[in-house]
């Protein structure tokens, strides 16, 4: 009987480490979406990003402005893939604070494409998003985004 208690609340337990990062195990589920830390992160997404990414996430291919849905998280498995999410130019030009940009990166990576996160996947923490942004891809995010899709295809071709 107490051992039936322990499988209900180690999980319980674990909630609380994860804090409003995301990892695979987690990504589907649909009680991060009403933590406190998602809805800004939704509501950052929608003053800095809907603009050109649209609220589906589709994006405006035609004007360079990339799909997220179903693409977004597929950066995560090539090198370089998690550090251009932190330093595309909308993502550095956000006028919101590192720690809301982490969790803005960590929401979009559920909301638009938690399917194709890597299980090994650890959240963005606020250091590094602060460290890449001070980096930003002003004029280059273009080509390094179409390096990592070929780093990708050539991964996916070996598989």
């Amino acid at each position: 009987m107490k051992q039936a208690g322990l499988i209900i609340i180690l999980p319980l337990l674990a909630f609380p480490l994860l804090g409003s990062g995301l990892c695979a195990q987690d990504a589907v589920t649909e009680d991060y979406f009403q933590r406190k830390t998602a809805k800004k992160a939704q509501q950052d997404w929608t003053l800095n990003c809907q603009g050109c990414h649209k609220a589906d996430g589709m994006g405006r291919p035609d004007k360079g402005l990339p799909t997220l849905t179903g693409e977004v998280s597929k950066f995560l498995q090539v090198e370089g893939g998690r550090e251009y999410l932190s330093r595309v130019p909308g993502v550095t030009n956000a006028s919101i604070s590192d720690s809301d940009l982490t969790d803005l990166l960590n929401w979009l990576l559920r909301r638009f494409d938690p399917d194709n996160i890597p299980q090994n996947h650890m959240p963005y923490s606020v250091d590094e998003v602060a460290q890449w942004r001070k980096q930003p891809l002003a004029i280059d995010a273009a080509l390094y985004r179409k390096n990592l899709l070929a780093k990708l295809a050539a991964k996916n071709s070996k598989n």
